[in-house]
């Protein structure tokens, strides 16, 4: 059941879930990163980069992304490095062997039209075209949230797809997919296998990513203020997380040393 999440202290994860015992996933966009107004123009900075590089190797590979985002974009974020993932919530996956899972074809072919001409009629509004998911971007006109989810869940319905909204987007999917299989399909995989599993993430999307760690008896975490959610945990903002995840890191070096 959905309610408020307890504020994680400092250092909580590592006692919650050390690196030694823990698989972690990780959101990208509100969680690792702050949002932009424009998607394309997220990109990890040096000190992220070198973060996830020693917890991945701390972890002994098992830390993925999980995100809306198509892998070819996380890779472009993260870049020189690639990561496994889950991508299109869940609809694509890179498993740490490199192996791959395609997302679904066609899909998208009977809503794109409508929505390139909805956009078209907002100018203000933006469209991403993602492949097997397409999402409508309103955070340039916040007033028009009520008939952008409007108009997107009634077309979602009409073609028997699913209509998740996020912070500011509302997106077009599968609904046979979400964030809580991706994670699944990696979980089932070394060397995420075994290990307790850590998700965090920061808005709605990400839901069904709790639903499934918590199931498992791991350790879901929110980046940002919820009074509803299905996460465990809180932590304020990507700042706070990188923080936490700093001090996961240190502790496991402060135990070796």
């Amino acid at each position: 059941m959905a309610g408020a999440p307890l504020a994680l202290s400092p250092g909580g994860l590592a006692e919650l879930a050390p690196l030694s015992k823990a698989a972690y996933f990780l959101d990208v966009d509100g969680t690792l990163l702050e949002i932009k107004p424009r998607p394309e123009d997220v990109i990890a900075d040096a000190g992220l980069l070198t973060l996830l590089t020693e917890l991945a190797a701390a972890a002994q590979g098992a830390l993925a992304l999980v995100s809306g985002r198509k892998i070819e974009d996380l890779d472009r974020i993260f870049a020189p490095l690639t990561f496994p993932a889950a991508g299109l919530h869940g609809a694509e996956i890179r498993f740490a062997d490199g192996t791959r899972v395609a997302p679904p074809e066609g899909t998208m072919d009977k809503v794109r039209q409508p929505l390139a001409d909805f956009v078209a009629a907002h100018p203000a509004l933006r469209l991403e075209d993602k492949g097997a998911a397409l999402a409508i971007h309103f955070r340039q006109v916040p007033d028009l949230a009520e008939t952008v989810l409007n108009f997107a869940g009634a077309l979602a319905k009409h073609h028997g797809l699913f209509m998740q909204e996020g912070k500011m987007v509302a997106e077009l999917k599968d609904a046979l997919h979400d964030k809580g299989q991706g994670i699944a399909a990696l979980l089932a995989t070394p060397p995420f296998s075994g290990r307790l599993p850590v998700f965090i993430g920061d808005d709605r999307t990400d839901e069904n990513g709790f639903l499934f760690v918590n199931a498992q008896g791991g350790v879901s975490v929110r980046a940002g203020s919820a009074t509803a959610t299905q996460a465990r945990y809180q932590l304020r903002d990507p700042d706070d997380v990188r923080k936490e995840l700093q001090q996961l890191l240190s502790s496991l070096k402060t135990m070796r040393g």
